[in-house]
């Protein structure tokens, strides 16, 4: 039987017996010592056909506890046990992992529905993971970003391009817009290695000349898979004719050019490109007026401003070229290709 002190709540158990059954007795707390009345268990119902019990048949109940000196017809309850101290951070010890056998053990005796259950639960959540890595938000942000490091042009930026529109491309198999992204990035540093090979010291050319050749084969191999997975897509349309210009292919690169331009007329890079096959056929003018064309359509194209100074270098103004080198190394401090072509112009 369960007592509760009426005072400070200790719950003591005394043996059944010490009460009567319906009768109630003292008893006093051997927590706090209060003294308080305690009822015995209820009566069992009487069975059917017979009598009720009176009291004088009630069971004499049995001593089972010590009776208080001051009180004898006080039950005195024995005290009760302190509450255990909480551990602390420094008694704290870590569970220790159940052996495989143990798991094995109680896997095997969970049952079906909750195995069947936890799988489903187990394969939504890497589908979820999945789709996260793999969602088309993840690859138009990748898109977005690598085309926001195009503007900066200089040679870390351009890889950094690369990489983000490469992942993008891995991530949506059969896209043509990352894969010609990330074409056009590969052509753009071919197109760097390309200038920089007339211009830098006898030494340096080699290098400059294999490089421009390793990505031009690399860029123009996306831009044909490119046109391979959508022909009429403008990112396509645009890294082939680029391919096309720095292969020594003017008419085609034209031909590209002009069928961009009427699905984008204001587009920068389509612009660019407009530059890029005009000058492969060596009209000259037609490729500056593209080019500033295209610093009016995004004033952030970094590109058209280092070709329009190679423009005047080549054509014997190096106070304009010298002047468009220094704006873009105040935009862009890392510009290599612009510090080098500087480097070409100081006396």
């Amino acid at each position: 039987m369960l007592i509760e002190c009426s005072r400070c709540r200790a719950v003591f158990s005394l043996q059944d017996g010490i009460g009567a059954a319906g009768t109630r007795f003292k008893v006093q707390c051997g927590r706090c010592l209060a003294v308080f009345e305690a009822a015995g268990p209820p009566r069992p119902p009487a069975a059917p056909g017979t009598a009720p019990e009176s009291p004088d048949d009630a069971p004499a109940p049995t001593p089972a506890a010590t009776a208080s000196p001051a009180a004898p017809d006080v039950v005195q309850l024995p005290p009760a046990p302190a509450p255990a101290p909480l551990p602390t951070p420094e008694d704290a010890q870590p569970a220790a992992a159940a052996p495989p056998s143990a798991l094995r053990a109680a896997w095997s005796r969970t049952p079906t529905r909750a195995r069947i259950a936890l799988g489903v639960l187990g394969a939504a959540i890497v589908g979820v993971a999945l789709y996260a890595l793999t969602s088309p938000g993840g690859t138009e942000e990748k898109v977005r970003q690598g085309r926001e490091k195009l503007l900066l042009d200089d040679a870390r930026s351009l890889r950094e391009a690369t990489s983000l529109f490469t992942d993008a491309a891995r991530e949506a198999p059969g896209q043509a817009e990352p894969e010609a992204e990330r074409a056009f990035a590969l052509l753009l540093q071919a197109s760097a290695h390309q200038d920089l090979a007339s211009r830098v010291p006898p030494g340096q050319r080699e290098e400059e000349v294999r490089a421009a050749s390793r990505l031009l084969q690399q860029g123009a191999a996306a831009a044909r898979q490119a046109m391979a997975d959508d022909a009429e897509s403008l990112p396509a349309i645009r890294a082939m004719a680029l391919a096309d210009a720095l292969s020594g292919s003017p008419e085609p690169a034209g031909a590209r050019a002009e069928q961009a331009e009427r699905l984008a007329p204001n587009d920068a890079w389509v612009l660019y490109v407009k530059a890029a096959a005009a000058a492969a056929s060596g009209a000259r003018d037609r490729a500056v007026q593209a080019l500033s064309a295209a610093r009016q359509a995004q004033p952030k194209l970094l590109r058209a401003d280092v070709d329009l100074a190679a423009i005047a270098m080549d054509g014997g103004d190096r106070s304009g070229a010298r002047e468009l080198l220094l704006k873009v190394i105040r935009d862009n401090p890392r510009h290599d290709r612009a510090r080098r072509m500087l480097a070409v112009l100081t006396p």
